[in-house]
């Protein structure tokens, strides 16, 4: 059949003789020259097109009409086409005929010039058939996703998505299997099944879904993310939702009720003081607490991680729990060791949420809380007890006797139960507290699609304490970017804090001083200075310095910036840079009025006293890693390698002033001038670590694993002579789940895996100028060679790190299709050599000296174990159990006699001692007998064994020890579709606590103390006469008491910490309002404290229960 072929840019001239023949050689030319031009790439103008049942020609005319686009074809080979049908909207030319002639047996070329060459596809069989996949690819919200990797499965051959998502793939036959990749989503693989015959070209729609992993199957370490299942550490990771269950806003306190390992020491002074940051330990302790004051810092204190950044306490105590991802504690060597010389004591990785693709998403979270003060472990005189004992302890009798002092006491004394009578009974613990009406706010919004995603931040914490005038506000705001492209992603996260604070001026120690037979204000509804005031009894009004314009506040500002660059050249290989800076500035004044009754006694001049202080921090910290993960058969591979640097700069400057006027003159311009001998306060500390590192984890058949980390590391923190070091840690596991003997034969066995660890981290936590030889000028002693100076500091050159040999055992287990699971480790650290401050002769001009001295061990066991007594997932309804325990001891060795100064120095003011083969927990005391029932003494053990009244510390033995012999968490959670409900009770058994409220405020009462409310135990249990048999000597008897056993308790502890009642509405008419989900919350936080002993709590700041409601939605 004779061919015609026809030219569109010619169609007024189809039936001229002549101009066939040049449309004959025209076509000739273009089809044997220009086809050479051809270039690869789609047409990409777009068309709308609605045609039915229409020629191939009608369809080439209309996408000519409205496009650049001229088209070249053979008329009778088009026919072969047929009838055909297109509805698109603004769709690429290209597409448009992929679609209509691909599987027709046609195809398509672009040539020089917009025209479109259409022909047959070749079916000669010297040529491979060419078998082509188009297609587009989106996320879950329908958005495009550029730059998404698509590779032909076990070949190098590949394409990326356009601007428009889009792709166009030859494949070099006709069954294959296509691999989508891309960052932050989940891999696809998706099998293109064998083309029908006739067929050449198959269009796919992939939906690509984010990449969700449990977190609790996985360990983020923050350098890597490890699966647990092949890990070899002992490492825990919480959810946010889990935190929030356990009734606090803080994510410190939720760690400690979810984690045995991770424990919050109570302080005892300062209670639930919001300005004061809490002590806590992981797995015990790796250097000696009893000397945090004198190292400038707590060698205990874990090590935080933010985003992969070394972050602060600070920052980890103010974060909102709403802007937490996840929160991982690695707690054994394998876990921690990436980290090495800051690692020895644990380590805390804080991931907070990052922007979701799709629709702009708003999210509020709001909570009120109400604090309220906890007093049930004080147990005050009242007033008629009080005046009772005051008389009985001879406070009414005169030392020396005279007519006329007897007659001025018994008026005191009759002036004081007149009072009493009258109905006088002032409850001073009141007074300075309230209910705190606290108030959290936090708002996200994210959004974006394709290649960036964003989510702004912003947060108010106020946080009102149950003292007044105790005030902590925050007020947080932070940008979270990401960008992606084909192999790269960028992300950025830039927070700010500015925190106000304010402190009480007057302790609540002083309230609880104040004898309830004084009233608080005078007759006239003044307050008074001076409750009482004079020649027998001197008592402040503690109202009195309240209502001065004395001030305790401040105001810290932080910010950070941390910015990630990812690389990702293959699906194994991963790069990534990271820069992180850190700044902050903290200012604190204190103004005392000149009018306080600590300047009573005080020349007129130098009444009132004013100190400023202000801290600023500089850091800055970088990193380069490498990792690679491949699965070859039954191999699983991970290494990491890289290297970080770490810089960071303190200075602290300030000064005070003293001598200010009566009234509201409260600034330092006011002031007289500075102390005598006082000068500004100027102190800068600089320290710079570089480290590498390795981290090596294989697992054969996931059954067998290995872990294996080696750093080193260098300081400026240490010796110039011991700078740098190396740490390494070996992790070994055995999933037994996985042998055939236990899958064949126990299939209730879900998980069975054997850890063991061991690694050496270290402890950078020590102030930079440990080791350096400092003097300070003698001003006063000019001579004629010029100003003097004495030895100030006398370094050590050769102060090497501290490192501790860190062993773990542990074992996890899930039985009963995930009903029941165990996990249990025991650990056993040795801390050698320690860094302690020994003490100097006076000769060398400085009275300590810091040195390596010692090793500690620290050993015990934690278990958690949870069972589902229901679980049913698919309709939302579960019920479960739960419990943790912690057990653990410590022992001190190698220290000799280097702590003996410090030892004679605690002698009858602690019980603390450094002894060989000792418990730095250990109570030290005398050991008691008791009260003598015939005279009254107290009767003691002296070294040998033996009674004596002779009292001597050289006959100081171990009483007792402060740690508990168990502690843990016994709690419960519910959960029936939206409804969930959690309770979580804390027990702790087997404490000694040396009771300071028997000691101080029962016995050992001294004159002075008299114009002090005591312990109602100071009234009962005395001793009267000979055969009484009774805890207290007699209530006459002032003689100091020293520190005995007699004073040593047990306790026992049970506390229900947490309640939690939340409901989650998703649906229904939630939709009408326009939210997507709705949360109520209530929780309470230590509800009550049931104790054995009774000692007092909260002594400067009293502790609080907490009621709290919260309301959290998503739109």
């Amino acid at each position: 059949m004779k061919k015609k072929w026809y030219l569109l840019l010619f169609p007024n001239y189809r039936n001229r003789k002549i101009l066939r023949v040049m449309r004959w050689n025209i076509v000739l030319i273009l089809v044997c020259v220009l086809q050479v031009a051809a270039i690869g790439v789609s047409a990409q103008e777009k068309v709308s097109l609605n045609l039915k049942d229409v020629s191939a020609e009608q369809v080439f005319r209309e996408i000519k009409r409205q496009t650049k686009y001229d088209f070249v074809y053979n008329e009778e080979q088009c026919r072969d086409l047929g009838k055909m049908s297109v509805n698109v909207k603004d769709e690429p030319v290209g597409k448009v005929l992929d679609k209509l002639l691909l599987d027709r047996g046609f195809s398509w070329d672009l040539l020089e010039g917009g025209i479109i060459l259409i022909k047959v596809q070749s079916k000669s069989s010297d040529k491979r058939q060419e078998f082509k996949i188009t297609g587009k690819v989106t996320d879950q919200s329908g958005e495009v996703l550029p730059g998404v990797a698509i590779l032909i499965k076990g070949t190098t051959i590949g394409v990326a998505t356009d601007a428009n998502g889009e792709f166009s793939l030859v494949l070099p036959k006709d069954s294959v299997v296509l691999v989508f990749s891309f960052i932050g989503m989940e891999t696809q693989y998706v099998a293109i099944p064998k083309f029908k015959v006739g067929e050449y070209h198959q269009e796919l729609k992939i939906t690509m879904q984010e990449e969700k992993v449990a977190l609790e199957d996985v360990v983020v370490t923050g350098i890597f993310t490890r699966k647990k299942e092949s890990f070899t550490g002992s490492a825990s990771t919480y959810t946010a939702a889990e935190l929030k269950t356990m009734g606090s806003q803080n994510i410190l306190q939720s760690l400690k009720t979810l984690d045995p390992a991770f424990a919050i020491l109570e302080d005892n002074q300062f209670g639930s003081d919001p300005n004061r940051l809490p002590n806590m330990e992981i797995r015990g302790k790796s250097s000696v607490l009893g000397l945090r004051d004198e190292l400038d810092a707590d060698p205990n204190q874990p090590l935080f991680i933010l985003d992969g950044f070394e972050s602060s306490l600070a920052v980890i105590n103010d974060l909102d729990i709403n802007r937490i991802e996840s929160i991982t504690i690695l707690k054994d060597a394998a876990s921690t060791a990436i980290y090495g010389s800051k690692a020895a004591n644990g380590v805390v990785v804080v991931e907070t949420v990052k922007p979701k693709s799709g629709e702009l998403q708003v999210s509020y979270n709001g909570n009120l809380n109400l604090s309220m003060p906890d007093l049930t472990s004080y147990n005050l005189m009242n007033a008629r007890e009080k005046l009772e004992f005051e008389k009985l302890a001879g406070g009414y009798s005169p030392a020396n006797w005279s007519a006329e002092k007897e007659i001025e006491l018994n008026e005191l004394y009759n002036k004081k139960l007149e009072a009493i009578e009258s109905g006088v009974n002032t409850y001073w613990l009141a007074e300075p507290l309230r209910t705190g009406v606290n108030q959290k706010h936090s708002l996200y919004v994210q959004g974006g699609e394709g290649r960036f995603l964003f989510g702004l931040g912003v947060g108010y914490n106020g946080i009102s304490g149950v003292m007044k005038e105790s005030l902590r506000e925050i007020i947080s705001g932070n940008i979270d970017l990401i960008y992606r492209m084909e192999k790269f992603q960028f992300s950025n996260k830039f927070s700010i804090n500015v925190t106000d604070i304010e402190n009480p001026v007057v302790p609540f120690q002083s309230y609880a001083e104040a004898n309830p037979y004084f009233k608080k204000r005078n007759k006239d509804g003044i307050v008074e200075k001076w409750l009482e005031k004079n020649d027998y009894f001197e008592a402040s009004n503690p109202l009195w310095n309240d209502n001065l314009n004395s001030r305790n506040e401040g105001k810290n500002v932080s910010l950070s910036n941390y910015f990630v660059a990812e690389y990702f050249p293959t699906t194994e290989w991963r790069v990534r840079a990271r820069l992180g800076i850190t700044y902050g500035n903290n200012d604190t004044e204190v103004f005392y009025s000149p009018e306080d009754t600590r300047f009573e006694d005080t020349e007129a001049l130098k009444k009132g006293e004013y100190t400023s202080t202000n801290t600023r921090l500089n850091q800055a910290e970088g990193e380069l890693s490498v990792t690679w993960a491949k699965v070859l058969g039954v191999h699983r591979i991970n290494l990491v390698a890289g290297g970080n640097f770490n810089a960071s700069k303190s200075l602290v400057q300030g000064y005070s002033a003293q001598g200010f006027p009566d009234g509201d003159f409260t600034y330092p311009s006011f002031s007289n001038g500075y102390p005598e001998h006082g000068i500004p306060t100027f102190y800068e500390s600089v320290s710079r670590s570089l480290n590498g590192y390795f981290n090596v984890g294989y697992s054969f058949d996931d059954r067998y694993l290995m872990d294996f980390s080696l750093r080193s590391s260098g300081s400026s923190v240490f010796g110039s002579s011991k700078k740098y070091n190396t740490t390494w840690s070996v992790g070994l596991g055995w999933n037994l789940h996985k042998e055939k003997f236990i899958m064949n034969n126990f299939n209730w066995i879900n998980l069975l895996k054997l850890r063991a660890s061991i690694g050496n981290p270290g402890n950078q936590n020590y102030d930079s100028a440990q080791t350096l030889l400092t003097y300070v000028f003698q001003y006063g002693s000019m001579n004629y060679f010029g100003l003097g100076a004495i030895l100030n500091q006398m370094g050590n050159p050769d102060l090497k790190w501290q490192t501790t040999l860190d062993k773990n055992f542990g074992i996890d287990i899930t039985l009963l299709n995930r009903r029941l699971n165990i996990t249990v480790d025991y650990f056993h650290k040795v801390t050698d050599p320690l860094l302690i401050r020994i003490g100097m002769p006076l000769s060398s001009g400085t009275p300590t000296y810091m040195t390596n001295a010692g090793e500690q061990t620290s050993q015990g066991v934690t278990a958690t174990a949870s069972y589902y007594i229901i679980q049913n997932f698919d309709k939302r309804f579960s019920w479960m159990v739960r419990a943790n325990l912690r057990t653990q001891k410590t022992r001190i060795d190698k220290i000799g006699d280097k702590l003996s100064l410090l030892n004679a120095s605690g002698k009858g003011a602690n019980t603390v001692r450094y002894y060989d083969g000792a418990d730095p927990d250990d109570i030290w005391a005398v050991k008691s007998v008791g009260i003598d029932p015939a005279n009254g003494k107290e009767l003691f053990y002296d070294e040998n064994g033996n009674y004596t009244y002779d009292f001597s510390y050289d006959d100081e033995v171990i009483c007792g020890n402060t740690r508990p012999k168990i502690e843990g968490v016994v709690g419960t959670s519910l959960n029936w579709k939206g409804l969930s409900l959690s309770l979580n009770f804390r027990y702790q058994l087997g404490a000694d606590v040396f009771n300071e409220a028997l000691f101080n405020k029962v016995e050992n009462i001294s004159t002075e103390g008299l114009n002090k409310n005591q312990d109602k135990r100071a009234l009962y249990e005395r001793w009267q006469k000979a055969g009484d048999i009774v805890r207290f000597k007699n209530i006459a008897n002032a003689a100091s008491t020293p520190m005995s056993s007699r004073f040593v308790q047990e306790e026992n502890v049970l506390t229900l910490e947490s309640v939690y009642l939340g409901y989650e509405f998703y649906d229904g008419w939630i939709q009408k309002l326009g939210l997507s989900n709705l949360k109520l919350q209530v929780s309470m936080r230590d509800v009550f404290r049931a104790s054995s002993i009774k000692s007092e709590r909260g002594i400067s700041y009293p502790f609080a229960r907490s009621l709290e409601a919260g309301l959290s939605f998503n739109f």
